[in-house]
C-alpha cells in the first residue's frame, strides 16, 4: 500500500508584489480578486499544507497546479522556500504547473525547473514519472502558453496521452495504480462558451484512456472543491480533485489535505490521524530560496 497526499492551487504572492506597475499590476489584481494581497498568509498557508502531509505519512505528495498567483519569477522562488522549510524530500513531491503559473512569461515552467525548482524535475518534469511501491506516478501539464490572463482554459497533449498509455501497458505494473497528475479536470464543460473560457482542449483521449483502463487515475486542481468521479459502470472512482491550499477568508479553518492509498491497481481516498501541528498563524523564519540559474 502506498499513501499519496494531494493538494493544489496554492497561489502564491512575491514579497514587494505592491512595488508592481502596469499591466503586471493589473494582473495581479485581476486574478486576486476577492482575496487579500497577503504574501504571508499565502506562504503560511501552503507550509501548513505541506507540513500536515508530511506528519501524517504521506510516501509522496502530489501538488497540482496554480502554484503560483501569475507565474512571476519572484513567486517561484517563495514555492522554493516553502518546500525547504516545509522539510519534504524533492524525490518524493510531484508539482505540476496550471494556468496561473502561465500567465507572466512563456517558458515559466521550465525556467522555474531549471532555476529555484530545479531539485524537483527529477518528479516533475515532462517526460517525467516516479515509480512508488503501489503506484506510478505521471505529471502532465495541461498549460496553454501565451493565453491571456483573462482566460482560464487548459490542453492535453496527444503525446503525453500516448506516454499514460505505454505505462498503462507495462506488463510489470498490472498491480499498480496509474496516477496522472496535472491542474484541469479531464471533462468538459457543458456550454460552448465555457469550455472556450475554462475548458480542456483536446481531453477527449484521456477520457477514452480512462475507460478503458480501470487502473488509470486522474488527480486534478482548478476548480478549488474536493470532487470525486466514478467514470460509468465503475465500482471505484478514477478522478480526484482537492481544496485550494489559498483560502478566499484569512479566518477559516486550513484546507484539509486529502489522502489516497494506492493499492491492487486502485487509488481510493482514506483517513489517518490528524497530526498535532503549530497554529496557522505561526511565523518562523524561511529559509532562503536558491537564486535563478
Amino acid at each position: 500500500m502506498t499513501l499519496l497526499a494531494h493538494l493544489s492551487d496554492l497561489h502564491l504572492l512575491e514579497r514587494g508584489h505592491e512595488k508592481r506597475r502596469g499591466l503586471a499590476r493589473k494582473r495581479l489584481g485581476y486574478l486576486s480578486a476577492g482575496v487579500p494581497l497577503d504574501a504571508e498568509w499565502r506562504i503560511r498557508q501552503a507550509v501548513f499544507a505541506f507540513q500536515t502531509a508530511l506528519r501524517m505519512g504521506a510516501d509522496h505528495v502530489l501538488v497540482t497546479g496554480d502554484l503560483t498567483e501569475d507565474g512571476d519569477r519572484a513567486q517561484f522562488e517563495v514555492l522554493a522556500e516553502v518546500l525547504q522549510r516545509s522539510g519534504l524530500d524533492p524525490d518524493n513531491v510531484t508539482l505540476v504547473p496550471g494556468n496561473h503559473d502561465a500567465y507572466s512569461e512563456r517558458d515559466a515552467w521550465t525556467r522555474a525547473l531549471e532555476g529555484p525548482l530545479r531539485a524537483f524535475r527529477g518528479t516533475s518534469a515532462p517526460g517525467a514519472y516516479t515509480m512508488l511501491g503501489a503506484a506510478v506516478i505521471k505529471p502532465l501539464s495541461t498549460t496553454v502558453e501565451g493565453q491571456w490572463f483573462t482566460r482560464s482554459s487548459g490542453a492535453i497533449r496527444p503525446g503525453d496521452v500516448h506516454e499514460i498509455r505505454c505505462l498503462a501497458s507495462r506488463p510489470e505494473l498490472r498491480e499498480h495504480a496509474i496516477v496522472v497528475a496535472q491542474h484541469h479536470p479531464p471533462g468538459s464543460r457543458a456550454l460552448l462558451p465555457l469550455e472556450w473560457l475554462d475548458g480542456v482542449q483536446n481531453a477527449g483521449p484521456l477520457r477514452d484512456l480512462l475507460l478503458e483502463r480501470t487502473r488509470v487515475h486522474v488527480v486534478h486542481g482548478h476548480v478549488h472543491r474536493e470532487l470525486t468521479r466514478r467514470l460509468c459502470g465503475r465500482s471505484h472512482a478514477q478522478v480526484f480533485s482537492a481544496a485550494a491550499v489559498r483560502l478566499r477568508d484569512p479566518s477559516a479553518a486550513p484546507a484539509r489535505v486529502r489522502l489516497y492509498k494506492a493499492e491492487g491497481g486502485k487509488l481510493q481516498e482514506t483517513v489517518v490521524a490528524a497530526p498535532l501541528l503549530q497554529p496557522l498563524a505561526a511565523r518562523a523564519p524561511l529559509l532562503p530560496a536558491p537564486a535563478y540559474a
